[in-house]
């Protein structure tokens, strides 16, 4: 034989390519065999009677790398002593592993267990499969809504090659482009319990003792796709962060899950921790919390020194401040001003509100807080709150509640929200009336007895925020509406119940949409200074305030202001200046508003492109789509008035050609109801446009507008 250096290079690998070596189990002298590439590689593949693929995950393995890969893929990975898990769960309706667990039996009766990896990515192989055999696993699924529980008998390597293997054997499966990996392990379930079905997945299963998971080291990046659990310190870049500054990035949340855990600010004191009782964040240490940036609080914020106790404390909430003492008194400062309330939060009285001081035209002048008197040239006036407590005194205004027009007795009371010259129900009140109140003709306020006034007056301090205690006279008896709906005193008398005296036992009371607030002082005169008011005519006019330029005075009329449904008023059966509680804008279109003027046309609805038999509604206009069958529209029923609009596009593809149709669309009116006096409307012309119209009984739908 020559030498092997004298012999060419094969520049082509086949698999009937020969290598030349010695059969150790010859007994002959020629001993010397050739052998295949393709022989070699079914040895490899393990093809034959012995096993070359390693039944565990063995120490020191090392993933096969590319060095000119990322950075990961650079990473050298050895596997470590491993540590037993218990309650390991592979399945659930929250758990997602990238595998499917499925129980399955050998016509002989054998049970096995297979455990199908997805090779996604989720499910690693992070188990010693042959440790669930060497542990004698046990586990706990459900299959079928029955619980089976049992143990590893024997892990099943299989030989993972495209042959045949036994039906309990490790093997690859291919659906479609797909290739699985299905782990297989022989068990023996608990007593009593017995499985004959095929291949069937579990729901949800869980290996509840016997798991082994690996450990393993990373020199290089590192990527983790599952959970991580870290017993000892984690430190993320060096001592020395000026020059090797490291940053940590999570995008999910940081568990701090009870008191042994905490997050430190700072090496050494002081320093800001972190800290929790489970359920509490707990800021600590001796250094400063500095906010540098804007902060948003979606939640109170409390400082309370007293743990016991709900006193002596200070809330910042999202609308307001409240310093609470520690008799629980306490002041709210909020957008409208600052409330002064007793230990239970009840209004102790008004409101105190903060004035705009004095203009800044006005040199030498403070502000001098909140305005109890208004100077008018050398006089002073006193601003009081009105007994009724509705309107705050000016000089000059004066208010008058209106009472019944007749002697009533009241009936019941309710909250509800001030509306218009009426008001939106919001609840009963409890109980719901009281008997034996009387109140005289134009009356404003009655003296009650000392259980009512006492029982009205725990109403009127319970009326919830932004809404108001009514009653309504006895002979009305209908039933509250729904909550939200307006009661309105055009149909109606409801009386506003305002303040309580508990002095003499009274209440005071207004009819809603009723009374006056009068302007009646006759003459301002602001020293020499100009006093500018916009849109005033300079003639004196009746009941119009008027600015005289020579005298530089402002004066007027006496002038009567009536409540009224916020200038909103209509003509309506006889009627005149009828108020108008609401609008319903169905079917109308609103045009951009020009000049305070806001127009109302009647206007459609889109309803869609219809493929499918379908029920339409009023004013709405379809498109009736291509088909691939005959369908229908069925019409609502119809009312005088009500339209439907339709365009065909049925003969119309893609591209807006013609392409004749096989198919018709049918239109069906409402039972025994009419179309253009028929019953039905078939539409031959597929790339028609048209509204349906109902006008009456006999001649139903008319077809309006056909183009």
């Amino acid at each position: 034989m020559a030498r092997i250096s004298t012999y060419t290079i094969d520049s082509v690998i086949e698999g009937s390519d020969k290598l030349l070596g010695t059969d150790a189990n010859s007994s002959s002298a020629l001993a010397t065999k050739n052998y295949t590439i393709d022989s070699l590689k079914t040895y490899i593949n393990g093809s034959q009677s012995t096993a070359v693929i390693p039944d565990i995950v063995p120490l020191g393995f090392f993933l096969s790398v590319n060095r000119e890969g990322t950075a990961f893929e650079k990473a050298q990975v050895r596997t470590l002593a491993g540590s037993t898990q218990t309650n390991v769960v592979l399945k659930s309706s929250t758990v997602n592993t990238g595998a499917d667990i499925y129980l399955n039996t050998l016509g002989t009766g054998q049970v096995f267990l297979i455990i199908r990896d997805y090779n996604d990515g989720q499910f690693g192989v992070d188990y010693d499969f042959q440790a669930f055999a060497d542990n004698s696993a046990t586990f706990s699924g459900v299959l079928g809504g029955v619980t089976y529980t049992g143990t590893i008998t024997s892990f099943n390597p299989g030989t993972l090659t495209s042959d045949s293997p036994a039906a309990n054997d490790s093997q690859y499966v291919t659906s479609g482009s797909n290739k699985y990996t299905e782990w297989a392990f022989n068990v023996t379930l608990d007593a009593g319990q017995t499985y004959t079905g095929g291949k069937v997945a579990f729901t949800s299963f869980t290996f509840l003792t016997g798991a082994t998971q690996v450990e393993t080291q990373i020199v290089g990046g590192l990527k983790i796709t599952r959970g991580l659990n870290i017993e000892g310190d984690v430190v993320i870049g060096t001592d020395s962060p000026d020059t090797d500054p490291q940053s940590l990035t999570v995008h999910g949340p940081i568990k701090i899950k009870d008191t042994e855990g905490s997050i430190e600010f700072g090496d050494t004191a002081p320093n800001v921790t972190l800290t929790t009782d489970g359920t509490n964040l707990n800021i600590g240490g001796n250094g400063a919390n500095v906010i540098s940036n804007d902060t948003r609080f979606t939640q109170d914020i409390v400082k309370d020194t007293d743990t016991t106790a709900n006193n002596g404390r200070t809330i910042m909430g999202q609308n307001s401040f409240t310093a609470i003492n520690t008799d629980g008194t306490r002041a709210v400062l909020s957008s409208t001003g600052i409330s002064l309330q007793n230990s239970s939060g009840v209004p102790t009285g008004a409101q105190i509100v903060p004035v705009a001081g004095n203009p800044s035209s006005l040199s030498g002048l403070t502000d001098q807080g909140t305005l109890s008197q208004l100077q008018v040239g050398t006089d002073y006036y006193d601003l009081p709150e009105l007994t009724s407590g509705v309107a705050v005194a000016l000089p000059g205004l004066s208010e008058a509640l209106a009472g019944p027009s007749g002697n009533i007795t009241m009936g019941r009371l309710f909250y509800g929200i001030r509306q218009s010259n009426g008001a939106l129900f919001q609840a009963a009140t409890s109980p719901a009336s009281f008997s034996g109140i009387t109140i005289s003709s134009g009356a404003t306020s009655v003296v009650l007895s000392s259980s009512n006034h006492t029982a009205i007056k725990t109403l009127l301090d319970a009326t919830p925020a932004n809404q108001a205690l009514y009653f309504v006279e006895s002979t009305y008896t209908t039933a509250f509406p729904s909550v939200g709906t307006l009661i309105n005193d055009t149909s109606v008398n409801i009386y506003q119940i305002v303040s309580e005296v508990q002095s003499n036992l009274s209440i005071t009371f207004g009819k809603q949409g009723n009374g006056t607030i009068t302007i009646n002082t006759s003459q301002f005169n602001v020293n020499s200074e100009v006093f500018k008011l916009n849109d005033i005519p300079n003639a004196s006019k009746t009941n119009f305030l008027h600015y005289d330029t020579s005298t530089k005075a402002v004066s007027h009329s006496a002038l009567t202001v009536t409540a009224a449904a916020n200038g909103a008023t209509y003509d309506f059966g006889g009627n005149n200046d009828v108020p108008v509680a609401s609008i319903n804008f169905d079917n109308l279109q609103i045009t951009a508003p020009a000049n305070g003027q806001v127009v109302l046309k009647q206007g459609y609805a889109y309803g869609g492109a219809l493929t499918a038999n379908t029920t339409v509604d009023n004013f709405k206009h379809y498109i009736l789509d291509a088909i691939s069958a005959d369908r229908t529209v069925s019409l609502p029923a119809g009312t005088a008035g009500n339209s439907i609009r339709f365009t065909n596009m049925s003969s119309l593809n893609s591209s807006g050609n013609y392409v004749a149709s096989s198919y018709v669309w049918t239109i069906n009116p409402n039972g025994s109801e009419k179309i253009m006096r028929s019953t039905s409307l078939v539409l031959d012309e597929s790339t028609a446009s048209f509204e349906l119209f109902y006008s009456d009984a006999t001649n139903g739908w008319i077809v309006n507008g056909l183009s």
